[in-house]
């Protein structure tokens, strides 16, 4: 599966430095402002601070008492795992496994907190996507269909004292059954949940305000709205497990939105260069929690524990 995901990664970066001006873009990046670009790394540092603190949260809330502090930092290493080191193991099964580790019977509420620290994420990613489809001229089919799933999402949402008991009456007992003792429907959860999502929101607006730095860093002068439907459904399609990590889909997704709005390629192409150096630059504390973990044999434990 991983041959076929480099593939395509590749496929589709090829084809952008074959389509795009390249020395337009290295221009653009030698002349790029940035102190601009330093505020976007500042914006999505403080994202994920918040983006860990919504796992926290989501996993108190499903009986897992560990320091807020001990999450951020298991947090931005499963960042740095994604972005680094994603052959070795997954940034999330990395970081869900050293949560429940030392902890019995914690591996279904670690891995729940991982599945659900990641839809709460998605529900905000909606939202802001929501949000902008108002301010842009976009079909109107669009937005109804849009809005359409998100408020069937949030019926799911508001129901759930409703199907989730149901659900867990139609399982099998069996090895794979733990999901069923998952406190879902607890107040304490519920709390949780509800109190996660502006912080989804919140950390959304900064990713956005991140790229908007970034694009004004090279010259790409949109709108803050064009920016969150473009980074939030980018963010959406480079999430699907089609491509090494979000590379190609992501790129080819920014430039052909950007000049879906009237910006140039290679405007919106040096954008995107400059946002992988971002997400390099935010990721270094996770290198920095690797290394006081006692660096990759923690994760070949994992892969072992895991049947990786």
């Amino acid at each position: 599966m991983l041959w076929i995901k480099l593939l395509l990664s590749a496929l589709l970066l090829g084809y952008l430095v074959w389509a795009l001006d390249l020395t337009a873009i290295l221009e653009l990046l030698k002349t790029a402002d940035w102190l601009l670009v330093i505020a976007a790394c500042f914006c999505l540092i403080v994202g994920q601070l918040f983006s860990a603190l919504r796992w926290a949260w989501l996993a108190r809330g499903l009986g897992l008492t560990v320091s807020i502090g001990r999450k951020i930092q298991l947090y931005f290493l499963g960042m740095f795992l994604s972005l680094f080191l994603p052959s070795i193991i997954g940034g999330d099964v990395a970081r869900g496994w050293l949560l429940a580790k030392g902890k019995e019977n914690a591996g279904w509420a670690a891995a729940a907190s991982i599945i659900l620290d990641r839809l709460n994420g998605v529900v905000g990613l909606a939202m802001v996507i929501s949000l902008c489809m108002f301010f842009l001229d976009v079909p109107a089919m669009w937005i109804w269909i849009w809005n359409a799933g998100l408020v069937a999402g949030f019926v799911l949402m508001i129901t759930i004292r409703l199907w989730w008991p149901k659900l867990q009456g139609f399982a099998r007992q069996g090895k794979f059954s733990g999901w069923k003792e998952l406190p879902l429907t607890s107040p304490e959860f519920a709390a949780a949940w509800w109190r996660s999502l502006p912080v989804s929101l919140l950390f959304q607006a900064l990713v956005v305000q991140s790229h908007v730095f970034l694009g004004q860093a090279v010259g790409m002068e949109l709108s803050w709205f064009v920016y969150g439907f473009m980074v939030c459904l980018i963010a959406l399609a480079s999430a699907l497990p089609l491509s090494f990590n979000g590379f190609g889909i992501r790129e080819a997704g920014y430039v052909g939105i950007a000049v879906w709005f009237g910006a140039s390629s290679e405007a919106a192409g040096a954008m995107a260069a400059l946002w992988v150096l971002v997400l390099a630059i935010a990721a270094i504390p996770g290198g920095i929690v690797l290394w006081k973990l006692g660096g990759t044999k923690i994760l070949h434990k994992a892969q072992s524990k895991n049947g990786i």
